[in-house]
């Protein structure tokens, strides 16, 4: 379920790869070749509901972002993975509850947020509270001809092309803790954005 108002897009939590709950965005068509290559940052800000009053509340919320290369005709371009399995352009995932940075740690930068995930910093979520988080991606490196375009796709699972390794454990993934409806938050003075590594010619 995806549902659209004036100040926010809404999602379902909790989906199945076969039967997906996600937001997608597509670029304006490449003007000239560019190449993207590094770390990729993407900037949201989210919130948590519960579908009805009668259903447990959830506290967390799993953010999972890829990154799609289509051709000109709108047709998506495909990598190879590590097993030879056909493969997206770059994916990345966030624990809502483990959002926590630190700022101050060397390794930390506008291009990479960094995290210790000491078990004293998980902070769950509150119900309507928007967050801003910071995603971090995978580094990857691709070429994007005129005319192509880039999809940005924010789930709350699994998506196609994820590969071998998926993320369907029952108790990392508990109904109580996740089940209700995602929602990234517009306007007010609200940024949501992801920072692309552009290499110059």
């Amino acid at each position: 379920m995806t549902t659209i108002d004036s100040a926010r897009l809404t999602y379902s939590a909790l989906g199945q790869v076969n039967e997906q709950s996600k937001l997608q965005f597509t670029s304006a068509p490449f003007v000239a070749e560019t190449e993207i290559t590094g770390h990729i940052i993407a900037h949201l800000n989210v919130s948590i509901s519960a579908v009805a009053p009668t259903q447990s509340t959830p506290w967390d919320m799993d953010l999972f972002v890829t990154l799609r290369h289509l051709d000109a005709q709108g047709n998506e371009i495909l990598y190879t993975g590590t097993v030879g399995d056909p493969v997206l352009v770059v994916k990345g995932w966030l624990r809502c509850s483990l959002r926590k940075t630190n700022p101050e740690h060397a390794r930390h930068g506008h291009y990479l947020p960094y995290r210790e995930y000491f078990s004293t910093d998980e902070e769950p979520m509150t119900v309507d509270e928007i967050y801003e988080v910071d995603i971090e991606v995978w580094p990857t490196s691709v070429v994007i001809s005129p005319g192509h375009r880039l999809l940005f796709e924010v789930s709350s699972e699994d998506t196609d092309g994820s590969g071998l390794f998926l993320h369907q454990d029952p108790v990392d993934r508990d109904q109580k803790r996740f089940s209700g409806l995602n929602h990234i938050h517009f306007g007010n003075g609200r940024h949501n954005f992801i920072q692309l590594p552009i290499i110059p010619t």
